[in-house]
């Protein structure tokens, strides 16, 4: 017993002093750097907690347990106990980063979590502890971060904000990631807010940034985006190409949650196209590997769009089974964008099989979420409506950004002949325009030039050529052959009078007057009084 005793506590000391040596290593100059652990496998994560635990409260042990925490979330389970530690240290050294940091991380927490509400809260907090630090990189994260929250609850006009704020901070650090991130960020927004040519700009540009700086993942990203975009342009051959780049880079990684979303994309695309049993083979293909994954929100669209495939293929009762299954989930995670998707294609359903009190029934369910989801925009943000007009402006700064210049190289020439081709167009409108501006003014001209000289017989009249003028019209109408009714017509005419003051005039009718007037201009073969007027 002894022996076997004594074998056991030597067994034990090795053990722990495995531990030891190994969180040593880990610990290279007395600090956790997250790069190069996170490569090694079998990390024991209390093993190293309790070991900086022992260490003084400072920025280090702040930032290594920050680093813990992020091991923690890649080998499982999730230690949100070493968040909240690292907070609480933070704050009593009044260490702002830290603080700032934590709170970041929480916010992240919390969309993962599907709080939208308490995640755009952290973040915000962590926005003020960021100002009195001076990690600008993990202050752009939170930027970032923040405008996902935001897209997440569809407050595009908000996350917007905050994405281009990214942006500019990104760009002045050179911070190619977090540029291609705020990029892909604004290209969603636009997505969401129909604007695709806006959003097809900016995943383009992300795209070009990804493929300078080689980053395989980021490319896949870009390349699911824009077939996104290529769908909704309904231009489908150039949507499932680039569906096709992004599944085929997700392959090679063997990132099978990637590929199970792409595949969704691709479902998508197809029921756009209206073409169901592909759109259905694709879905069917996601759904499994998205149940693995736990991405609900994913997994709630798979399951609704299954069932709208299959409405259109008339197989009711599955639709209906798939339908509510996904509705479910939705209602789990508050995701008000799949639960409209889901009662509208109730609505569908149940008019298609005949069952309308179902059918409005789940009508006015998508009016009460559709009302909730305006309702929240408007309680939190009134001013955002003012974000798309500031958008706008900052849309047409981003192409004096330095980052079009540097990840475009290699289509200048063709910004080049696009550029000299818009002045082109340009300086033919331009000159087009003063063309027809010049010919106006010489018709106004031309007409000035008329009632001048009519204004000239009136003036005439008055002075007193009155008589010989009348003599004159009485040798006229003489060729004419006009009435003697049409020629005295003809000479209160030719001194400017109205129709109603000819028919005072003459103590006849106004309708009267107006048949000597057409019988005159068709028998001098005029059109109209002026016409009239210089030809007698």
């Amino acid at each position: 017993m002894n022996k076997k005793l004594l074998v056991l506590i030597i067994l034990l000391i090795s053990i722990i002093s495995c531990s030891e040596s190994d969180n040593r290593v880990l610990l290279k100059n007395n600090i956790l750097d997250y790069k190069d652990i996170k490569k090694q496998s079998n990390i024991n994560i209390d093993s190293l907690y309790q070991v900086i635990l022992l260490k003084n409260n400072d920025t280090i042990k702040v930032n290594d347990l920050i680093t813990i925490f992020r091991l923690s979330i890649k080998n499982k389970p999730v230690r949100n106990d070493v968040l909240d530690k690292a907070l609480i240290i933070s704050t009593n050294i009044n260490y702002q980063t830290g603080i700032a940091n934590c709170l970041n991380r929480k916010g992240v927490n919390a969309r993962y979590q599907h709080k939208y509400l308490k995640s755009t809260k952290l973040h915000k907090e962590a926005i003020e502890h960021y100002k009195n630090s001076w990690d600008i990189a993990s202050y752009v994260k939170n930027l970032n971060s923040l405008g996902v929250s935001y897209r997440k609850m569809n407050l595009e006009e908000e996350a917007l904000k905050y994405y281009y704020e990214a942006l500019k901070l990104s760009e002045n650090l050179e911070d190619t990631k977090s540029m291609a991130m705020a990029l892909n960020g604004i290209g969603n927004a636009f997505i969401n807010l129909e604007k695709y040519d806006d959003a097809k700009k900016y995943f383009e540009l992300a795209l070009n940034l990804e493929k300078l700086n080689d980053n395989q993942k980021g490319m896949g990203y870009d390349y699911s985006n824009l077939g996104e975009v290529y769908m909704f342009k309904k231009q489908y051959d150039s949507s499932y190409t680039y569906h096709i780049k992004s599944l085929k880079i997700a392959q090679k990684a063997k990132s099978r949650d990637n590929i199970a979303i792409i595949n969704n994309n691709i479902g998508l695309m197809f029921q756009h196209k209206g073409e169901y049993e592909k759109s259905l083979e694709y879905f069917k293909k996601a759904l499994p590997v998205l149940e693995k994954f736990r991405s609900k929100r994913y997994l709630s669209n798979t399951f609704i769009n299954i069932g709208i495939d299959q409405i259109h293929l008339k197989q009711y009762n599955k639709a209906e089974k798939n339908i509510n299954e996904g509705l479910q989930i939705a209602k789990n995670i508050s995701s008000r964008e799949n639960i409209i998707l889901a009662y509208k294609a109730l609505s569908n359903l149940y008019s298609k099989s005949n069952q309308y009190k179902k059918a409005l029934d789940a009508n006015e369910m998508m009016i009460i979420h559709k009302d909730s989801m305006f309702n929240l925009q408007s309680e939190n943000h009134i001013a955002a409506l003012e974000v798309k007009y500031e958008t706008e402006k900052k849309d047409q700064e981003i192409h004096r950004l330095h980052l079009e210049t540097k990840v475009q190289k290699s289509s200048i020439l063709a910004q080049f002949l696009a550029f000299g081709l818009l002045t082109i167009l340009v300086i033919f409108f331009i000159f087009y325009t003063r063309l027809r501006l010049k010919n106006k003014q010489l018709k106004i001209e031309e007409m000035r030039n008329n009632i001048e000289e009519y204004l000239g017989q009136i003036s005439k009249l008055e002075n007193g050529d009155c008589n010989k003028k009348n003599v004159d019209i009485d040798q006229k109408i003489k060729k004419y052959g006009l009435s003697s009714r049409e020629a005295e017509v003809l000479n209160y005419i030719s001194q400017g009078m109205k129709n109603q003051e000819i028919a005072d005039k003459m103590f006849v009718s106004l309708s009267t007057v107006k048949t000597h007037t057409m019988s005159i201009f068709d028998k001098l073969d005029v059109r109209n009084r002026i016409e009239a007027a210089r030809k007698t």
